[in-house]
């Protein structure tokens, strides 16, 4: 029995052909259109490279402006302090009793109080002061009183 699995024959009397010489256009195209695509992505990374570094570059050209600025600040509070500072101390010293005393005797001219500089003067009554009253209430005023009258009579 043969077996047709092997049988080679069919294969022989083929006629070889030959291979077509085919150009690949279609590959052409795309590698130039790569080349193409690539300048573009340079030069967008390039864009975005630059960006980035001058965002970077004024970030920090601020931060040493707002430094500068700090400095400047610190150094005007420190000296107005040292300027609160010594006002703080004149005033102290002039507002000292001693210093007080001595600028009222050698300016002014004024001494200490002897004891027969002091006159007492006595009141015999109290100054007031009276308010006339309108009539209503003067009327209300008396009927309130002798009612109160009244009551401490009846009720000792």
């Amino acid at each position: 029995m043969q077996d047709f699995a092997y049988d080679l024959s069919t294969f022989e009397n083929r006629e070889e052909k030959q291979p077509r010489n085919l150009r690949v256009v279609a590959n052409e195209n795309k590698s130039k259109r790569k080349k193409d695509l690539s300048g573009l992505k340079v030069i967008a990374l390039s864009a975005v490279a630059l960006s980035l570094s001058w965002g970077v570059l004024y970030s920090r050209a601020q931060v040493t402006e707002l430094s500068a600025s700090i400095e400047r600040s610190q150094k005007e509070l420190n000296e107005v302090k040292s300027e609160y500072d010594y006002l703080s101390l004149t005033l102290e010293s002039k507002m000292n009793l001693q210093s007080v005393e001595t600028t009222a005797r050698n300016q002014l001219g004024l001494m200490e109080m002897d004891p027969s500089q002091v006159t007492y003067i006595t009141l015999e009554n109290e100054d007031k002061v009276v308010k006339p009253q309108g009539e209503v209430k003067t009327l209300l005023g008396d009927f309130q009183s002798g009612f109160m009258n009244l009551m401490e009579y009846i009720a000792p």
